[in-house]
């Protein structure tokens, strides 16, 4: 490990680091490292709850409670339950791609402003479509009403929506599983690289980890809070920061306990992109590259059970056709039309009329937008939601990762109060 945590000499640099076998291993040591430091932040949590006095100065103490497990914190775009923070960020990918991006500036880049502008607001309502839809499962309401904000934008990044948004983590096993594995989208699962994989172009032949000190980006723990706090202490707004609208960009942002399983199950970051250069330009994070192989890509996948510790097999899957309709939609309501217009360029289109005129005039892979009165249904039938409510109902169990006590700072525990009212008319338990 080289000074302020980085893995290779060169901070700061868009050098390529080539990596051995044995720099992996080295780096899965590190990660058991991080395991155990994690590990004992909580217990020193959890002692110093016990033994109030002995726990040195508020701020330490308060550093001890953010970066544990539970920790109910207000950020710049809502309130999350942390999951236990670590060191370092991480990214993998299978291949030596040579432009990482998010999903939804992939699709952008290719499109003139006007255009690009518009496939944005119906990537947007897509996401609206599916708040609405995933809302009728018992747990969402209750969730927002009791424990957090929901990260609807995360959530949808996380099950194959298109944002702004990059996916990072902050466990090296989640990152080394997602460079030297590969999605199967008919099954909505990771298989281990084959021969044929690795062969099929000379960047195939190489996995990518991007890594970050956590004090370079993480707005936990990093100067990126220092930096963004400077930036906006002029702004006192009282509505909270849309994640990919741009303001947030550069800053890694813990996605916390969420609803389902699977943000928390990949230790998982967003890193809001909407305006950055790509990551191989980016001197926040170091580029190791190592060669693929099928025995590297077997040995990880049976060390993450076959991609189940990273990517669970969870109720919400049985839906998974219908989730597939929303991400392709290009029916929507007069209401999504108006919510989303919120978020609208206005330098592009300066008035909701010419905004859903240019939406009724365009298409999306050769089918017409339609705009109808009134809410588009996502139907969910009665045996699958009930399947779905049973694997998510026993929010005890959901929620046994977080270990232990919850802590809530006060303006927080204020606006769920609120949120419960709003959304059940009384408080509840």
């Amino acid at each position: 490990m080289e000074p302020g945590g980085w893995i290779s000499p060169g901070a700061f640099s868009n050098h390529i680091h080539d990596i051995t076998r044995q720099d992996i291993e080295n780096l899965l040591k590190l990660a058991d490292e991080e395991d155990a430091w994690s590990q004992r932040v909580k217990d020193e949590v959890e002692y110093y709850d016990k033994h109030p006095g002995e726990g040195g100065p508020i701020f330490i103490q308060q550093t001890r409670i953010t970066n544990t497990a539970g920790t109910t914190i207000r950020f710049p775009y809502g309130d999350i339950i942390t999951f236990r923070s670590k060191r370092h960020l991480f990214r993998g990918e299978n291949q030596d791609f040579g432009t990482s991006i998010p999903s939804l500036n992939r699709k952008l880049n290719k499109l003139s402003k006007v255009d690009a502008e518009l496939y944005r607001a119906i990537a947007n309502m897509r996401i609206n479509q599916f708040s609405r839809f995933i809302w009728k499962i018992n747990l969402i309401p209750y969730w927002d009403a009791t424990l957090s904000d929901i990260n609807y934008k995360a959530l949808a990044q996380h099950y194959g929506f298109e944002t702004h948004l990059l996916d990072l983590t902050n466990d090296f096993k989640t990152a080394l599983f997602f460079a030297t594995c590969t999605y199967v989208p008919e099954t909505d699962s990771y298989r281990p690289l084959t021969k044929k994989d690795i062969n099929t172009s000379n960047r195939a032949q190489y996995g990518m980890i991007f890594h970050s000190p956590d004090w370079v980006i993480d707005f936990l723990n990093g100067s990126s809070f220092l930096t963004w706090s400077c930036k906006h202490e002029k702004d006192k707004r009282n509505s909270p920061y849309l994640i990919d609208s741009g303001d947030l960009d550069g800053i890694a942002f813990q996605i916390g306990f969420q609803p389902f399983m699977r943000c928390h199950h990949q230790s998982g970051y967003v890193f809001p992109m909407r305006n950055e250069v790509i990551l191989q330009q980016n001197e926040k994070f170091e580029k190791l590259r190592f060669k693929q192989s099928e025995d590297l890509s077997q040995y990880v996948y049976e060390m993450m059970d076959g991609g189940k510790k990273v990517y669970p097999n969870e109720g919400i899957n049985d839906a998974l056709d219908v989730l597939r309709l929303i991400q392709s939609a290009v029916v929507f309501s007069e209401e999504d039309v108006k919510e989303v217009y919120e978020e609208v360029d206005k330098s592009v289109f300066s008035s909701f009329d010419l905004f859903s005129e240019a939406l009724l005039k365009t298409n999306v892979a050769g089918r017409p937008i339609q705009i109808v009165p009134n809410e588009v249904e996502y139907p969910m039938d009665k045996g699958l939601l009930e399947r779905i409510n049973d694997r998510y109902d026993n929010v005890e169990e959901i929620l046994k990762p977080i270990g232990g006590k919850f802590y809530t700072l006060p303006e927080c525990r204020e606006w769920r109060r609120q949120r419960c009212i709003q959304i059940y008319g009384r408080e509840i338990d």
